[in-house]
């Protein structure tokens, strides 16, 4: 008999998972259904700039990056979205340890210098897209008014 496990029960059987990702919320780093991440249980040690895998109470997965951490909360977003969302610690599965960019087998460890380049840029990343998206957000307000 072929039982499918659960997200939670892979991690805790094994201590980690691959799966491929799904949406543009984390490119230009993980692309839809293109890129496969390795995620390790656990929330310890958690710390700005790491991707996480956490669950959402409606049971919804998402696998974001930690912007800030304030306490028992994470301030998370994908690396292609400027909206934040405050998460518990709680609701954390596991971390990503690694990646696979494309369908290739090139793996992208997280000490990897590429990877520590793309962790630098970042702040700048964020910057230009919040501009970027600026013009919008501005007429979105707009409509609210008339």
């Amino acid at each position: 008999m072929n039982q499918t496990r659960t997200i939670e029960e892979q991690l805790e059987k094994e201590g980690s998972w691959l799966f491929q990702t799904v949406g543009d919320s984390m490119e230009p780093m993980l692309h839809n259904r293109e890129s496969t991440v390795q995620i390790a249980i656990g929330n310890e040690k958690l710390r700005r700039y790491d991707v996480v895998l956490y669950k959402r109470p409606a049971g919804t997965y998402v696998l974001h990056r930690i912007r800030w951490i304030r306490g028992d909360y994470l301030y998370i977003c994908g690396d292609n979205r400027i909206g934040f969302e405050r998460v518990p610690r709680e609701w954390v599965l596991g971390k990503m340890t690694g990646y696979y960019p494309g369908q290739g087998p090139e793996f992208v460890d997280l000490e990897d210098p590429a990877y520590q380049k793309y962790i630098k840029s970042l702040p700048r990343r964020y910057a230009i897209l919040w501009f970027r998206m600026l013009p919008d957000r501005i007429l979105k307000k707009i409509r609210k008014i008339i």
